[in-house]
């Protein structure tokens, strides 16, 4: 079982990439699919941040309340906001989360 969906992924991964780079379709992409890939990034951004930020990793439990994770993405998120800096965001959000845990 673990075999054949191994080797069904490696030949749809492979088709998609191999029907893109053949020309078989037209050199541009319809506007529609343009559009929808715009969406793409902030999705799967958003689907490996949350459940870190969220899910307490010692109990393995939702944790909103003295969640020192969350304050400190709150806070890196108002930092990327205002100075519009990848680095300085990042900075800001583990010096947070540093102090959070060393007062705790």
């Amino acid at each position: 079982m673990i075999w054949s969906l191994m080797i069904a992924t490696g030949v749809f991964t492979f088709g998609t990439r191999f029907v893109m780079l053949t020309g078989i379709f037209g050199k541009r992409l319809p506007a529609w699919l343009i559009e929808a890939l715009g969406f793409v990034p902030i999705a799967v951004l958003t689907a490996i941040i949350v459940p870190t930020v969220l899910i307490d990793p010692v109990s393995q439990n939702f944790s909103i309340l003295d969640n020192p994770r969350l304050l400190a993405a709150l806070i890196a998120i108002a930092v990327a906001l205002t100075t519009r800096q990848v680095i300085t965001t990042i900075g800001a959000g583990l010096a947070t989360l540093w102090v959070l845990k060393w007062l705790a």
